[in-house]
């Protein structure tokens, strides 16, 4: 898993473009078909969605099983434990939400390095065990991606950016919508300014700009507004659109 962890972070780093699939449901079918579209990441999201614990390695082997792209999840909230048990079941890439200082950007990079790198992560081969294959894999490490989506992380960015270990920042537009005294999906020169900003600083500090978008319009937009790692449509929000595509075209 190193090698694939190592050559998604290459790719990025190197100014590749990352278009990804948001999984709010369960459903390794639509994981598989997901991976099998072509996205480059497939997000599991134990936040605000569907996903647990317990859906995580079957939910990964579907993505694995139909393509390469970068196994990513959505942790809860920015707790040790949880985090590094995402890692532990070899999930590539984990996206920690409300991060709102260096402080706790510190503590997220801390909780996926073991301390010969520096961190706090103990070594739990979940994935190793399942999979009959175990090895030492403390030079592994998942790429991180933090979120900045409060009023506290926007002010913060530019030194959160810079906190060493992340690999890419991530805005969840519709809580720093919010946060700017704005509403999600309506244009305000607030909004439109705060995602200049943390973009501008992920630039700067070399680290990869990331962004939730709704589909795949809104996903065009913010790549040509410089975002690199761009959700571009969730499982959800698709199905639901093809369904109602679909029966309009019918009773027409």
């Amino acid at each position: 898993m190193t090698a694939a962890i190592e050559n998604h972070r290459a790719r990025l780093r190197a100014g590749e473009i990352y278009n990804g699939l948001w999984m709010m449901s369960t459903s390794p079918e639509l994981a598989k078909a997901g991976s099998a579209a072509g996205f480059d990441y497939v997000c599991l999201d134990l936040q605000h969605g569907l996903v647990r614990p317990t859906d995580v390695l079957r939910l990964t082997d579907a993505v694995r099983a139909s393509g390469d792209a970068l196994v990513t999840a959505r942790v809860a909230a920015n707790r040790f434990t949880e985090i590094g048990a995402l890692a532990d079941a070899g999930v590539e890439a984990i996206i920690v939400p409300l991060v709102s200082s260096v402080e706790e950007a510190r503590a997220a990079v801390a909780a996926l390095d073991y301390p010969s790198r520096g961190g706090d992560r103990s070594w739990g081969p979940t994935a190793e065990i399942m999979h009959g294959a175990v090895q030492d894999t403390r030079d592994e490490r998942p790429l991180l991606f933090v979120m900045v989506e409060n009023e506290e992380g926007l002010a913060a960015v530019e030194d959160i950016c810079a906190v060493p270990g992340i690999d890419g920042v991530y805005v969840g537009p519709s809580d720093l919508a919010f946060a700017v005294g704005a509403l999600p999906g309506q244009h305000n020169e607030a909004h439109a300014e705060a995602l200049v900003r943390i973009r501008t600083a992920a630039v700067t500090a070399g680290v990869v700009p990331g962004i939730h978008c709704g589909d795949g319009e809104e996903a065009r937009l913010r790549r040509e507004q410089g975002f690199r790692f761009i959700t571009s449509c969730g499982d959800l929000g698709a199905a639901g659109r093809a369904f109602r595509e679909d029966l309009s075209t019918a009773r027409s």
